[in-house]
C-alpha cells in the first residue's frame, strides 16, 4: 500500500512540474513608428494568440510578408499541421493580399523574438532588418 501511495504522489508531483512550464508569454505589439510598420504583424499576433492551443506568439512584418512563429501546448503538439493551416486561414482572412507564413519551428520562434526586440528597441537599421528577414526566411524554407 505505500509503494502504491508513493508512485501516485510521484506521478502527481511530475504532472504538477509539467503544468508549470506551459506558462503563457505575453505578446510584443511594436506599432507602426519603428523601421518597419509591424501593425499587421501584431493584428495576427492577436489573432493566434485567440486559439486555445498557442501560448506564444511572436511575428514582424515586411512590405507584404507576415511572418508568424508560435509555440504550442504540448499536448498539442500532435496536431501542429492542422494548428499552422488554421493560423495561416484566420491570418490570411484578415489580409488576403498579404503573404503569410507561420512555423512551429522553435528556432524561428528564437529569431522573430529577437527581431522584435531589436525592432522595439530601435536598435535596427533598414539594411540589418533586411539581412534578418532574409535570414528568417531561410530558417521557414526549412
Amino acid at each position: 500500500m505505500k509503494k502504491l501511495f508513493a508512485f501516485f504522489l510521484i506521478i502527481s508531483f511530475l504532472t504538477g512540474c509539467n503544468m508549470m512550464g506551459q506558462g503563457e508569454v505575453k505578446p510584443l505589439y511594436i506599432g507602426s513608428n519603428k523601421v518597419e510598420d509591424q501593425t499587421k504583424a501584431d493584428e495576427a499576433k492577436q489573432i493566434v494568440l485567440s486559439m486555445d492551443e498557442v501560448t506564444a506568439v511572436r511575428g514582424a512584418t515586411f512590405d507584404e510578408d507576415i511572418y508568424v512563429a508560435v509555440k504550442v501546448k504540448q499536448f498539442d503538439r500532435f496536431f501542429l499541421d492542422e494548428i499552422r493551416k488554421e493560423a495561416y486561414d484566420k491570418i490570411k482572412k484578415r489580409y488576403p493580399d498579404a503573404k503569410v507564413h507561420v512555423s512551429t519551428d522553435k528556432k524561428v520562434l528564437l529569431e522573430l523574438e529577437k527581431l522584435e526586440i531589436q525592432i522595439n528597441n530601435n536598435k535596427i537599421k533598414r539594411k540589418e532588418f533586411e539581412k534578418q528577414w532574409k535570414r528568417i526566411e531561410d530558417f521557414m524554407k526549412g
